[in-house]
């Protein structure tokens, strides 16, 4: 049995997973995996807290990303330190980047994203508690080469993997260039070849994002005296007696709920196995015979491919972070993850500051727009084009947004590429 980890495909912590694997040579199969009422049982049979990431090894699971980072460096020469004291101070700078700084930059990035109620107390805290530690990891930088000496280990590419993310989300050019021994260090470590394969080039900010303001106490109450005065008072009515319910009503709602049948298990049986084709797109390194394998063995009867664009609002498409953050909040979030089992899609950024566009290319079961997408909440603002392979135009350039994937470099409807994702 080979290594497995169960992580979310892109997510920072699974791709320095990805990295420190590829460093210390030991083959990893990324199984992707959201937490979810699907996927939930099988997790806790991994790990008792139903979390990710998790590495299932030939000998049991391991669950933590920091502990799976350590077990990976065991296997290879110096990656875990080379010595017993250097190996101490891997296992410092670990604990270090995940208290001291991961869970800082949390707080504020939640709030940013919008996914906790703005608290600017705890947005000052956390932004002066960031500053300390990066000034005192700036400090160490410049007595070594590496975070923990003059070898690069674990250490570093945790490090680098949280301190890309604060640069990216949290800090401006100005913040930044406080820490030049940082910025040193982490240019090298972003510039190895197995962190370019997975996190890419990183693209920081210019100015910082301007934190969320929490609303004020007053307007609110103010908001909700208006809000009653505006509602009519209804004339209380009379309390009447519950009447007791029927028993076969009770008994149907004790029993439980039959599982909804997805409207695509009802097609008609296909030739085309979607699986079989996604570890043939991923095991062949031609792009372009994947290509010809796809539109040779595709059954089109049960099967279709489609360009989907997003159709985005005037304030929208203005900064590549915040666009990207959209296209993975859209495909990630708030798209059905059971689609991944009827679907293969590549998705992407394109286009140039402030005019960026959402846009890709699938293939999906059936021949028309599934539920998936009719029930994703923002269907309305996607436009859906079903590709006539017959038509040369429309299926090369099919063809054009599943082999040019080198952001910043292709270009696909005389739009350059900047941030793609598989959806499979």
């Amino acid at each position: 049995m080979s290594n497995k980890l169960h992580s979310p495909l892109g997510h920072g912590r699974t791709n320095k997973i990805l990295v420190t694997a590829a460093l210390a040579k030991v083959q990893i199969e990324l199984v992707d995996t959201q937490v979810n009422e699907n996927t939930i049982k099988e997790l806790l049979k991994l790990n008792p807290f139903g979390k990710v990431p998790v590495l299932e090894t030939p000998q049991g699971s391991i669950f933590e990303s920091n502990a799976i980072l350590r077990y990976l460096a065991r296997h290879s020469q110096g990656l875990y330190g080379t010595s017993q004291y250097q190996q101490g101070l891997v296992d410092q700078w670990l604990d270090a980047t995940t208290n001291e700084l991961e869970t800082e930059t949390l707080v504020i990035v939640l709030q940013v994203l919008g996914y906790v109620p703005v608290n600017q107390a705890q947005q000052k805290n956390s932004l002066a508690s960031i500053a300390h530690t990066l000034s005192i990891v700036n400090t160490q930088l410049g007595k070594s080469k590496f975070i923990t000496g003059e070898t690069l280990t674990v250490a570093d590419i945790a490090l680098a993997q949280v301190s890309t993310f604060i640069f990216t989300l949290v800090l401006g050019e100005e913040e930044r260039n406080k820490y030049p021994q940082l910025l040193k260090w982490l240019s090298e470590v972003n510039s190895l070849p197995e962190w370019r394969e997975y996190y890419g080039r990183p693209r920081f900010l210019k100015n910082a994002f301007p934190l969320p303001v929490e609303e004020k106490k007053e307007k609110k109450q103010e908001q909700k005296q208006e809000k009653q005065k505006e509602q009519p008072k209804q004339k209380e009515q009379p309390k009447q007696q519950e009447q007791p319910k029927p028993k076969a009503q009770e008994d149907d709602e004790d029993q439980p709920k039959k599982k909804e049948v997805n409207p695509l298990d009802l097609l008609p049986p296909s030739t085309f196995n979607i699986d079989d084709y996604k570890r043939i797109f991923f095991a062949e390194k031609d792009i372009q015979k994947n290509m010809e394998t796809l539109f040779s063995t595709v059954d089109l009867n049960g099967w279709s491919l489609w360009f989907v664009k997003y159709n985005k609002s005037e304030n929208e498409g203005k900064k590549l972070i915040l666009t990207n953050n959209l296209m993975k909040g859209f495909i990630n979030q708030r798209l059905d993850q059971n689609f991944r089992k009827y679907a293969f899609g590549i998705h992407g950024v394109y286009g140039d500051e402030p005019n960026l566009e959402l846009r890709g290319a699938w293939l999906w079961r059936g021949t028309e727009v599934p539920k998936e997408w009719k029930d994703h909440v923002a269907y309305d603002y996607h436009q859906f084009i079903k590709v006539d392979v017959n038509n040369a135009e429309q299926k090369q350039l099919f063809v054009d947004y599943w082999v040019k994937q080198e952001e910043d470099t292709s270009v696909v409807e005389g739009l350059t590429a900047r941030s793609l994702i598989y959806f499979r």
